[in-house]
């Protein structure tokens, strides 16, 4: 309120003020439940586009690594000692050689 009057907003003269005319409370839960519904559907579509734009960005950077039978590699395994820095800790063991792929996932390998 200002000086006994209410406020007259830049939306109020863009969009016009909202109607002072009271509606039944059937009506005015009517509207509102339907106001609701409209904005969680916006809300849930919105998020639903975000969520695929971040998969896409995401998968961007992934990179597939198709180790054969033979192959030497090196195998992370981060473990915390007392005592040293995690930042100066070998977080790789290693090397393995692969031994047999089970599946395009996962293979056996044992140590060299």
């Amino acid at each position: 309120m200002l000086f006994g009057r209410t406020l007259r907003l830049p939306c109020d003269i863009l969009f016009g003020r909202p109607s002072d005319t009271p509606s039944s409370p059937n009506e005015y839960l009517n509207n509102l439940e339907e106001r609701l519904e409209s904005v969680h559907a916006f809300a849930r579509e919105r998020m639903k586009l975000a969520s695929e734009r971040m998969k896409t960005r995401y998968d961007s950077g992934a990179t597939g690594h198709h180790f054969k039978e033979g192959d030497q590699v090196r195998m992370y395994n981060p473990k915390r000692r007392r005592g040293l820095s995690p930042k100066l800790q070998q977080n790789w063991e290693g090397p393995y050689t692969i031994v047999k792929k089970l599946n395009d996932m996962s293979t056996s390998s044992e140590v060299t």
